[in-house]
């Protein structure tokens, strides 16, 4: 049977090494915990495959809260945790558990928190990609709008896709050991982690205070559907007591929002990630004339909005030879006349909001 590690809900938690840990559920029961509740019978605990091989919080085996992939499909599946978690007097909040998986469960779980009920913060868009068949435990640093929360909440949801009866064998994903604290079980203590934009990318630099038995961090890049993939790896420094320096250059980042979270993993497996950063990538006007080869007039576009912005452009033939110049204020879209050139390849460079640029095209 597991072994109870909790008086009540809210409780200080006592084991060396989690005196930070505020709250934990390690599901003692078949009974759902006070504050759990869900919106379909597909959740439910249970005490198959109990938890192992994790600290801390220690793995308390027996039962864990199993999520089943089975019919109908296309049911969103939610499970919340509300009513049982204050933050008040508390920073640097942290959120951990352990995870396991079936091999056969691909659906993406998200994982979100919520301050007041209404408006859900995703920490993560699919907690299924950190699971496998082996349990692992993972970490979520929260933002500072976590902290001084009096009911602090927590939601896993996932849409059922699996075509298959609940009392057969569906796919499952399960978590055991919910723990919510003060940066609780921190191998790396993370300083600052920043992302900000430059000309040719996205420069992403981080520090930390202290490391133990730290082995590398992963570099993960999202879109708005929230689901990271990684781009990039960082060794780390393994022991450190001193301010340590870290960065990556994301050179070819997504058109739009760019969302990025850094996974440290330790030498023994074990990984945490840090919090999300937002970087808005600014669009890079491109130069087009079409047609080419042009007869009579060779027509301009440039897609970014730099209207009412002034363009000067020019053309010089391939040997740097000027043959026209000229600006205008209609810098989205004009003509020039071109009839006059000799047949060859031209060049066209236009300077527009201090941007210089050249593209070439033939006239006939």
């Amino acid at each position: 049977m597991k072994k109870t590690l909790f008086l009540s809900c809210l409780v200080l938690f006592s084991y060396e090494g989690l005196s930070q840990v505020f709250y934990i559920e390690t599901f003692p029961s078949a009974a759902f915990p006070t504050g759990w509740s869900t919106n379909s019978s597909r959740v439910t605990p249970n005490n198959v495959s109990p938890s192992s091989g994790y600290n801390p919080p220690p793995a308390s085996g027996g039962y864990n809260m199993r999520l089943s992939d089975c019919e109908p499909v296309g049911d969103t599946i939610t499970l919340t945790i509300s009513g049982v978690i204050s933050t008040v007097g508390y920073t640097d909040i942290r959120v951990g558990f352990g995870v396991w998986r079936s091999s056969d469960f691909n659906r993406p779980v998200s994982f979100r928190w919520s301050a007041n009920g209404s408006t859900w913060n995703t920490i993560s868009g699919n907690i299924t990609d950190s699971a496998s068949t082996t349990w692992k435990l993972i970490y979520f640093d929260l933002p500072a709008a976590a902290q001084e929360v009096p009911n602090l909440r927590f939601r896993f949801s996932y849409v059922a896709q699996t075509n298959m009866s609940c009392t057969a064998s569906p796919p499952t994903f399960r978590i055991d050991d919910f723990a919510v604290g003060e940066n609780f079980s921190l191998p790396v203590e993370l300083m600052r982690f920043d992302a900000r934009p430059e000309s040719e990318g996205i420069r992403l630099t981080w520090a930390t205070a202290s490391e133990h038995n730290s082995a590398y961090f992963d570099v993960e890049r999202s879109s708005a559907d929230m689901r990271f993939d990684l781009i990039g790896l960082v060794a780390a420094a393994g022991h450190s007591l001193q301010e340590r320096q870290y960065e990556f250059f994301d050179a070819r980042p997504l058109p739009g929002i760019n969302y990025y979270r850094l996974r440290q993993t330790d030498a023994d497996g074990t990984f945490s990630y840090s919090p999300i950063r937002q970087v808005q990538t600014t669009p890079t006007a491109t130069l087009s004339v079409f047609p080419s080869p042009a007869t009579s007039v060779l027509h301009v576009s440039v897609p970014a909005p730099t209207a009412d912005v002034e363009a000067r452009w020019q053309i010089c033939d391939l040997m740097g030879r000027l043959w026209r110049q000229g600006s205008t204020t209609d810098s989205n879209r004009w003509s020039i006349p071109v009839h006059d050139l000799p047949p060859g390849a031209y060049l066209l460079q236009c300077t527009i909001g201090g941007r210089t640029l050249t593209q070439r095209f033939q006239k006939q």
